[in-house]
């Protein structure tokens, strides 16, 4: 349940202000101030959700930070007083200055346009106007200040155009248009330089900056914006470089830069306000942080085509819980958001990752390197949030979500493309490989809890959800309404090493996959849609190459040319329904045992030698549930082992059967369905005919029980779901005959032929 608390600003501070002090809510972070506004322009600030946000509500919209980021909220009167200001006007080469504290310790000189101040007194304003093209000022200051840039122009030849010398805490108020330019002749780090903390207040002014030796902006302090439009139309290298960085509103607009467009030494944290960075440099980054990057509100669009460059970057974790983050990228191997670490519970996250597979020669072998929308180190926790990100076709390997560790999501809403090729390469000598594409690629272990997924990939070899590890699907006793997802592949298999003729065909391949891990996976529940529509074998639906167990889950999935659901140790099916059809292959294929325990599961194979069920001979053991097998031929359940019997029947494609037991009771009324293909694996005899075996079992069901089993009639009436047909059902014409149950696996003979 959200708990929200709001804070009435207007009954704790009901009292009279006047024009000259008026009272002031802060947030303080780090002993800076993130939030700063007039209390008669706040109607509450309400703490709500987990993890707890703190949300103001102002006159100029609602601005959010995370609980965790406020240190303290002080209130103080906030003076404007009008004439207690120094005023420095610049005129060409010479400054005139006006100082009403010229006697409390303050001190202001110039040398034509270079201006110096020296301060012990705190809360100064001072205020520059007028225009310099080879000028200057200098602050030494014991004190905090406050800083008006009022409609100045200035530039110098070879100075950092305002120097905050002192490690004090200047504040920056924007007033009009203003732009600051250095010259490329100085050994200054920036236009402005502080070395203290740096903070940009609300205002509705605009501050031009043109960084001509080195950076735009530096800091050794924080740098926080809260306020105004700052703009940075080129930087020969960073367009920010500071300690750390926090923006709650206003403006940034980073035009050029020659290297990163926001470097933080430690940590980047925007709440509000808009960020827009373009970069065209290689082997760069947009945001850049040392330790952490966190996003709770605002925008922030960054456009790179620089080679080997990261939109997002930082050496531990990106956190987002809020906000629109907007990403464009397309320098070969580039990044969208890197990081050790990713966490996300909100926001609306959008990637176009447009760039070139590259690949390197590492240790006297070729790897590829690729452009990636998100590459993850370590970790990745995902609870909410809406991603949209499209790898287009020029694209040639990337991977839309890509983890060296392991994946969490447990919520949030997915729409990944991807629509490039794969390739092969040669790894040295004769070893050869190909990469491909992924929608979610974990190289540990992936869970997938609950969310919506829409997962694209047409290009050669592409994969929809690609683990290395495990894959956990759903929770125990979930709804599959919490879960849904949806996997397409249409692209063909890449060629690796080209094999033999004859009906086994050979060869190595990079095989386009729908949901596929190297260890075991277990799907417990959600809806989950897959077609593989490729031209070619290879394209399975669901596999893993070890174990798969499926406890629950609402499972539909077509494979035009492969099998649809593949284990290579061993299927376990204890519940769920499952629909699997195939037009070219095995529906259901375990190349080591096979056991159903529970759940409706329909698998419709190809012809001869296709099957529904296929388990290689190897143990075959039913033990519950409701089963309709067809196709060309199936694997037998292993009598010995089963404690649930099942009738093979001998049919005809688009039979209608109809099982009664000896009250005429309906047990199970299907729809057999019309055979394709034939022969897409390296079966024997060569696939062709109509005749079917329909493997059925139901836990009605008993030894020793007679049964009337119908075929060739008409159904009508009743609850179809992919020729599974329930409620209240007409079954008219056709034949019928009568079998006992004598054993585990009795054949019945329904119009059809065989084998």
């Amino acid at each position: 349940m959200k708990k929200t608390l709001t804070l009435i600003i207007g009954v704790l501070f009901a009292i009279s202000l006047n024009a000259q002090n008026e009272q002031h809510l802060y947030l303080h972070h780090s002993g800076a101030v993130i939030y700063n506004d007039a209390v008669h322009n706040i109607d509450g600030i309400t703490f709500q959700g987990n993890p707890a946000s703190a949300v103001v509500d102002a006159t100029n919209g609602q601005t959010s930070f995370p609980v965790t980021m406020i240190d303290s909220i002080t209130f103080g009167i906030e003076e404007t007083p009008s004439g207690d200001i120094v005023r420095i006007v610049y005129n060409g080469n010479s400054v005139e200055i006006t100082n009403p504290f010229s006697n409390e310790g303050v001190s202001a000189s110039n040398n034509q346009a270079d201006v110096a101040v020296s301060s012990s007194k705190a809360n100064v304003i001072y205020s520059l106007s007028g225009t310099t093209s080879n000028g200057s000022i200098t602050f030494m200051s014991s004190k905090d200040f406050d800083l008006i840039l009022d409609n100045a122009n200035l530039s110098s030849t070879s100075k950092a155009v305002i120097d905050i010398a002192s490690e004090t805490n200047a504040t920056i108020e924007l007033n009009g248009t203003s732009t600051l330019s250095d010259g490329s002749n100085g050994a200054q780090k920036a236009a402005i330089c502080s070395a203290g903390n740096l903070t940009f207040t609300k205002a509705d002014g605009t501050l031009n900056i043109n960084g001509n030796t080195k950076h735009g902006i530096f800091a050794e302090g924080d740098l926080i914006v809260s306020g105004g439009k700052i703009i940075i139309n080129d930087a020969q290298s960073d367009g920010l470089h500071i300690d750390s960085f926090t923006q709650t509103n206003g403006e940034i607009s980073i035009l050029h830069s020659g290297s990163d467009g926001i470097d933080s030494s430690t940590d980047i944290n925007i709440f509000g306000g808009s960020i827009s960075i373009n970069s065209t440099s290689d082997d760069t980054k947009g945001l850049n942080a040392s330790e952490t990057v966190s996003i709770s509100g605002g925008t922030v669009e960054i456009t790179s085509s620089g080679n080997d460059s990261k939109a997002i970057k930082c050496d531990d974790s990106v956190t987002i819980s809020g906000g629109s983050i907007e990403i464009n990228h397309s320098g070969d191997i580039s990044k969208g958001i890197k990081s050790a670490y990713l966490n996300v519970s909100g926001g609306q996250i959008t990637i176009t990752a447009s760039g070139k597979t590259v690949v390197e020669q590492e240790e006297n072998q070729e790897v590829p390197s690729y452009c990636s929308a998100i590459k993850i180190d370590t970790e990745i926790n995902i609870t909410g949030g809406n991603f949209n990100i499209n790898l287009p076709s020029s694209n040639d390997g990337g991977k839309a979500i890509s983890c060296d560790g392991n994946v969490i999501i447990s919520g949030g809403t997915f729409e990944l493309e991807t629509h490039g090729d794969g390739a092969s390469y040669t790894v040295s000598g004769n070893t050869k490989d190909a990469y491909t594409s992924s929608c979610i690629k974990c190289d540990g272990n992936l869970e997938i809890i609950a969310g919506s997924f829409n997962c694209t990939s047409t290009g050669k070899g592409g994969k929809g959800i690609n683990a290395d590890g495990s894959i956990t699907i759903g929770h125990a006793d979930a709804p599959d309404r919490d879960l849904i997802i949806n996997v397409s592949t249409s692209g063909e298999r890449v060629t690796i090493t080209s094999g033999g003729g004859g009906p086994w065909g050979g060869g190595d391949y990079a095989n386009p996959k729908a949901l596929k891990c190297d260890g075991d996976m277990t799907i417990n529940s959600g809806t989950i849609i897959i077609n593989c529509t490729q031209n070619n074998e290879g394209g399975e639906c669901i596999e893993s190459k070890a174990q798969m167990t499926i406890n629950g889950g609402n499972i539909e999935a077509y494979s035009k040319s492969d099998d649809v659901i593949n284990a290579t140790r061993n299927l376990t099916v204890n519940g769920g329904t499952i629909y699997c059809h195939s037009d070219n292959n095995d529906a259901i294929d375990s190349n080591g045992t096979l056991f159903i325990n529970g759940g409706l599961t329909i698998a419709n194979g190809a012809r001869q030698p296709e099957c529904g069920f296929d388990c290689d001979n190897n143990q075959f053991k039913i033990t519950g549930g409701i089963v309709c097998g067809t196709g060309g031929d199936t694997s037998n359940p292993t009598a010995n082992v089963c404690t649930q019997p099942s009738m093979k029947i001998n049919t005809q494609a688009g039979y209608a059967i109809q099982v009664l037991n000896a009250s005429g009771e309906i047990v199970v009324t299907y729809l057999c369905p019309t055979l394709q293909g034939g022969g897409g694996g390296g079966g024997w005899p060569p696939g062709g005919g109509s005749g079917i075996k329909f493997l059925l079992t139901h836990p009605d069901f008993a030894t020793g029980q007679t049964y009337t089993v119908k075929y060739n009639g008409t159904i009508s009436g009743g609850d179809n779901w992919n020729g599974y047909y329930t409620g209240n059902v007409t079954y008219s014409g056709g034949q019928q005959t009568t079998v006992t149950l004598n054993s585990m696996v009795t054949t019945v003979n329904a119009g059809g032929g065989g084998w």
